[in-house]
């Protein structure tokens, strides 16, 4: 065990790992700590975890934001702190502290988003301070000597958001730099999976493709069940992929079918999952990191240079014959180490399953963007860290069917650590006995992503549709302010009550638990009211008009807005427009 005071603050680092040489020291003081951390083993070693630890007065702290914790925004005891597990596959090194004012309080980054690692943080019952700790090496990494890694903390009293997204940055100074991303990746899609699940069927995947597109949308995403005529989920059948002739007659034709819509083609595959019942599984004995009899399939060892070679053969020689856009690239995170996966480290070229993942992407996307510059990749939370995000282009929401909250609040904090990657949301369905108000929520919990649908046109009324295709033209319309403009989230407490994004020319807000709002001036504001309330509160510095707009944007009322506080009648179908 070891202590260093740096910057008034008393850190400890504990280890059973044999060390020759170790430092921490200060690289830069101030609002913004950078502590960098050198270590030298005794040997080679694949070391095991390594902490440091430090505690600071817990002053106006009221909760904690990581990007996989979906709901969980609260501060817990230090017998179960709140924790941000990362490695290259899963998650990132990144926990935000904030205050009731949406401020932030202490934010802590590592350099190294690739090695497991768990940044951890709780109150201190007895003390009342709050105990931070980071676990370095928390699962098996390849064999080193020496070791480097910075630690940043950033105590700037800045709104939450623009911390979260600061770390971000500075994690692309480090060169973890965002993707390129086509225009075709921030255009609203349609997936197969909710309104088709296994049960593909070719003509009627063209029929929602004509009425999808009609709607705004520009691609389709085929999922699970074109390898296999099984229909009972689960992933027995997966790891040949080979085209399920009895459901898919006519891949080739499908795919220029649904070309000549003028849409692209995507098409899932659950990279790790090798089936009980595939053709390959046998072949691959004795290089399956896990196996899990419930799902009847196993998960391939990307640290074997045969699984990473196979895997690339199967993308690209199916995109080189049936003319496929785009790959959903799923279960990425289910590369994880465990203690049934392979010791016989000599027929592998790493020892970390993480370095095997980045092996297999980078080789994989790098054959498939020679083949198409423009080609479209699909990542899931939660593999969307700063290392592994660079290879997809298109971010999306963990699945969370006709959960608006859950997409809502996972849409969102992608949006604060993506970058430039096309965020998208979890696809959108609902019951065709829902209201218009409930169908509007499911939208307006993704506006600032870009959206997925995945409902059968035939199952849901005329209503319901309109509502669809007009959400989507006035998404269309304002894209480029929604998903390039500076997004502002307000109050992580209450679940984002908050969003908006803006540029300087207008803004746009929606209006989730807290229903007041004040107008940007000099631009144009689009408001819009998902608070369950019929009215919002709207404050302006000048006497201002307004229009009350449907989603096409037709006029339903105009008026003049006095300096003040106004209350205005706003249903979720509608939208204030507050003119510059």
């Amino acid at each position: 065990m070891s202590k260093y005071l740096i910057e008034g603050i008393e850190f400890t680092t504990e280890t059973e790992n044999e060390i020759e040489k170790e430092s921490l020291s200060l690289k830069q003081g101030g609002e913004v700590i950078e502590l960098d951390l050198r270590l030298s083993f005794t040997s080679e070693v694949s070391p095991s975890v390594y902490r440091i630890s430090w505690a600071e007065d817990q002053i106006d702290m009221i909760g904690i934001w990581t990007a996989c914790d979906w709901y969980s925004k609260n501060i817990t005891p230090d017998w179960s702190k709140r924790r941000a597990n990362s490695r290259l596959a899963s998650g990132m090194p990144l926990l935000s502290v904030y205050s009731k004012t949406d401020e932030n309080r202490v934010s802590i980054a590592l350099s190294d988003p690739k090695n497991p690692t768990t940044i951890m943080a709780g109150a201190v019952e007895e003390t009342g301070e709050i105990a931070f700790e980071i676990d370095l090496f928390s699962q098996k990494c390849s064999k080193m000597k020496e070791y480097e890694i910075t630690v940043r903390i950033d105590k700037r009293h800045i709104p939450f958001y623009k911390a979260i997204k600061s770390a971000r940055e500075w994690w692309q100074t480090l060169g973890y730099t965002y993707p390129h991303v086509p225009k075709e990746a921030q255009m609203p899609m349609y997936s197969a999976w909710y309104s088709f699940h296994q049960r593909l069927d070719p003509e009627a995947l063209i029929r929602e493709c004509r009425i999808a597109k009609e709607c705004g949308m520009d691609s389709i995403i085929v999922d699970d069940g074109w390898q296999t005529d099984d229909n009972s989920r689960g992933y027995g059948y997966c790891g040949d992929w080979k085209v399920c002739e009895r459901k898919i007659p006519d891949m080739k034709g499908l795919v220029d079918r649904v070309h000549q819509l003028g849409m692209k083609f995507i098409i899932w595959f659950s990279v790790p999952f090798v089936g009980f019942d595939s053709e390959n599984y046998e072949r691959f004995k004795g290089m399956y990191l896990s196996t899990n009899p419930k799902s009847r399939a196993s998960a391939l060892d990307p640290r074997f240079k045969e699984v990473r070679d196979f895997l690339e053969g199967i993308y690209v020689d199916g995109v080189l014959k049936y003319g496929w856009d785009g790959l959903k690239l799923d279960f990425i995170d289910s590369f994880t180490l465990r203690d049934e996966s392979p010791t016989n480290y000599e027929m592998m070229d790493t020892v970390s399953v993480e370095e095997g993942v980045d092996k297999l992407l980078s080789q994989v996307t790098k054959r498939l963007k020679e083949i198409n510059p423009e080609f479209l990749i699909e990542f899931r939370q939660s593999y969307v860290g700063p290392v592994i995000s660079k290879y997809g282009n298109m971010l999306r929401a963990t699945d969370c069917p006709n959960d608006a909250l859950s997409n809502k609040l996972n849409t969102l904090s992608l949006r604060l650590t993506s970058g430039k990657a096309a965020v998208h949301s979890d696809m959108l369905m609902w019951s065709k006995n829902d209201t218009l108000e409930s169908v509007a929520y499911q939208l307006l919990a993704i506006m600032f992503s870009v959206p997925q649908i995945s409902i059968r046109f035939d199952s849901i009324t005329t209503e319901q549709r309109e509502l669809l295709k007009d959400f989507l033209t006035f998404w269309r319309a304002h894209s480029d302010t929604i998903m390039n403009g500076e997004i502002i989230i307000l109050e992580p407490w209450a679940d984002f009550s908050t969003a908006k994004a803006i540029n300087k020319n207008e803004a746009i807000t929606v209006l989730y638990g807290n229903n007041s709002e004040k107008s940007e001036n000099g631009i144009t504001s689009y408001i819009f009211n998902s608070t369950g309330k019929g009215h919002i509160y709207l404050e302006t510095d000048t006497e201002r008009t307004y229009d009350i707009i449907d989603y096409k944007e037709n006029i339903k009322k105009s008026g003049k807005i006095p300096v003040g506080v106004s209350k205005i009648a706003l249903l979720p179908t509608e939208c204030l427009r507050v003119n510059k």
